[in-house]
């Protein structure tokens, strides 16, 4: 019997189900698609149980294909921020609060300036932001104090789904680092936020290491399911350390990026060294590891080419406009595109820029203004890349997610980066990275199989005329944030 392991993804509107050997080969592949909801303007939020019913729908399904008894194991994975606020009963009290919601965006300031005050808590300020799981706590204490008052735990998406499959409350260190409740340098929860801000210590679950076991499928969830088998379940980890980890990031120290609703550029070291701009992620996939995952993120992500194509040019034929891109006009347009259509969290902490287009003329076409996007937002990766880069130079990126299909825009980051990129042949998502934490946890250890990869190499000539536009660019971005700052002092 090959024993099969499960990976969960908890994505922004798709929960994917992956079951896999110790190999990595698929057994089985199924994506299910939601909507957020948008009750106000800047708000996305979601009813956490939506996650539990479409997950249940799947593992009905997926047992209906695989028997339960070659089943050794399920790894989760998930959105990362997105806050879930439960009841002494184990209920959610309100809807939860998304990741990409802006609702919190004049509370910041304050928040950023009352962490500034306390020495143990000032690294914080640089990293909290809208969305943030501290912001959406105060939000919540704030404006809905009663529900405030019921929350007896918070939890982020995957853990809230842990806790309704095993009845065991637990996160790991990868969504508490991130979460502004925690303490870098001491790995635990911070006490002097909880003094700062009035937080009873109870709301926050137990930390552990990602492939740690922390139960099993409850008897009520068995009964669900029909199975009678007793499936261990680890505490999982975030999406982007689940990215980087089925990449081979971990194994060979390379920069990633993920090309998704959002654009993040995760960059490991495994020396625990900890950096000025992004958001120093503890990884902790078993308890002898160290590493930390410096993250930063473009807002608008590869969303900036569906926002082109389908709002504007009202098409979803990517690959037909972008043959009309010609090689001579790669690296000599003349148009500029700023891509941080919907605030920017990682470089300027300014929820309030949106993007823009520059060097438009009257004979400026649909093929250069596409391009720019295209371009634009390998510039503002480029950009977060330089401000959290390791010392050591890389060897290579790595490119994943939706973005990484177009070749076209793989070869500008090879060009505009000037590196190496790496594509997976056969591509691996975070959901098998969770099936890998799943090994883990059962098996003690896991070796990475051998990838087959295509290499996108820098092109002589158009990565000089790239470093000319990416100096324009950084001169426009100043522009755009000082524009900003005008308009919000009016």
């Amino acid at each position: 019997m090959t024993k099969k392991y499960i990976g969960l993804d908890i994505g922004t509107t798709t929960i994917k189900i992956s079951v896999v050997d110790k190999q990595l080969v698929s057994f089985y592949e199924k994506q299910y698609d939601y909507d957020y909801l948008t009750p106000h303007k800047n708000w996305t939020e979601i009813n956490p149980d939506t996650w539990l019913e479409i997950v249940l729908e799947g593992l009905k399904e997926l047992f209906q294909q695989i028997p339960e008894k070659n089943v050794s194991g399920i790894g989760i994975t998930g959105q990362m921020h997105t806050t879930v606020f439960v009841d002494k009963y184990g209920f959610s009290v309100r809807p939860a609060i998304m990741w990409n919601d802006n609702r919190t965006k004049d509370m910041i300031p304050f928040i950023k300036e009352k962490l500034l005050v306390n020495e143990q808590t000032a690294d914080l300020a640089k990293v909290v932001s809208t969305g943030s799981p501290l912001a959406n706590l105060l939000w919540l204490k704030e404006c809905e104090p009663e529900n405030y008052q019921r929350t007896e735990k918070i939890l982020i998406a995957k853990d809230y789904l842990i806790w309704k499959l095993t009845e065991v409350y637990s996160t790991d260190y990868c969504d508490a680092s991130v979460s502004s409740f925690y303490d870098l340098n001491e790995d635990t929860w911070s006490e002097s936020v909880q003094q700062l801000f009035d937080l009873n210590s109870s709301l926050f679950p137990e930390i552990n290491y990602s492939s740690k076991v922390v139960g099993s499928l409850s008897k009520t969830i068995q009964q669900q399911l029909g199975i009678q088998k007793v499936i261990p379940v680890v505490a999982g980890t975030g999406d982007n350390v689940a990215s980087a980890l089925v990449s081979g990031s971990f194994v060979h120290d390379q920069p990633l990026i993920s090309l998704g609703t959002s654009g993040v550029v995760v960059i490991p070291n495994r020396y625990h060294q900890l950096k000025a701009t992004g958001k120093n992620v503890v990884a902790k996939i078993n308890e002898e590891d160290h590493t930390i995952i410096t993250q930063g993120t473009v807002q608008a992500g590869a969303k900036v080419n569906s926002w082109w194509l389908e709002n504007i040019l009202h098409t979803k034929d990517y690959l037909k406009e972008q043959e009309k891109i010609s090689d001579q006009l790669i690296s000599n347009n003349e148009v500029l595109f700023f891509p941080h259509l919907n605030g920017e969290k990682t470089l300027y902490g300014e929820p309030n820029v949106r993007g823009a287009f520059a060097g438009l003329s009257l004979e400026t076409t649909q093929e250069e203004m596409y391009l720019a996007v295209l371009e634009g937002l390998t510039f503002g990766i480029k950009n977060l890349y330089e401000k959290m880069k390791n010392d050591q130079e890389p060897a290579y990126f790595s490119i994943v997610g939706g973005g990484a299909k177009s070749e076209l825009w793989l070869q500008l980051f090879a060009d505009i980066l000037n590196y190496p990129i790496r594509r997976v042949v056969n591509s691996r998502e975070a959901v098998q990275g969770a099936a890998i934490l799943a090994i883990l946890g059962i098996d003690n250890q896991f070796d990475f199989p051998e990838n087959d990869f295509q290499t996108f190499e820098p092109r002589e000539d158009k990565k000089i005329n790239y470093e000319k536009k990416y100096a324009d660019y950084t001169a426009l971005a100043q522009a755009i944030l000082t524009y900003t700052e005008a308009v919000k002092e009016r």
